[in-house]
């Protein structure tokens, strides 16, 4: 999860799976999407996928900072599997997750989420270059 409209590297890429030109921001995130390309589970997946401001207030705030509540963040992946389920992946790296910051974008997304529809929200540990 990351903060919107934050100014960093922009990966490009055209995804078969979507039909589109697709946007990420790490080398990470793109070894993901390739995964995700690659998966005949997947029908289609969204990178970067803006949250709704309206539903934080339905979020439950302890042990997330306030100022979680006034930035506008976006989840990494939203996925479209082929059986009609969706689901969501943060990515994070292992040392993401003894971070209090990185813990707490990570339980603001799994909150949020599980306001919606969605019906899987998982957290995908990356290596450099692997997923």
């Amino acid at each position: 999860m990351e903060k919107a409209g934050t100014k960093r590297r922009d990966i490009h890429f055209r995804s078969d799976k979507n039909g589109i030109v697709v946007c990420v921001h790490s080398r990470e995130a793109r070894e993901y999407a390739r995964y995700l390309e690659a998966s005949a589970a997947v029908a289609s997946y969204e990178a970067g996928t803006v949250l709704d401001p309206d539903k934080y207030p339905f979020i439950n705030t302890i042990g997330i900072r306030k100022e979680y509540f006034d930035t506008q963040w976006t989840s990494d992946f939203v996925i479209h599997f082929t059986d009609g389920r969706t689901g969501i992946r943060e990515l994070t790296n292992k040392d993401g997750l003894s971070k209090r910051a990185a813990i707490e974008k990570l339980e603001f997304s799994r909150r949020y989420w599980s306001t919606t529809k969605v019906t899987e929200w998982k957290i995908v540990v990356m290596e450099k270059g692997e997923c």
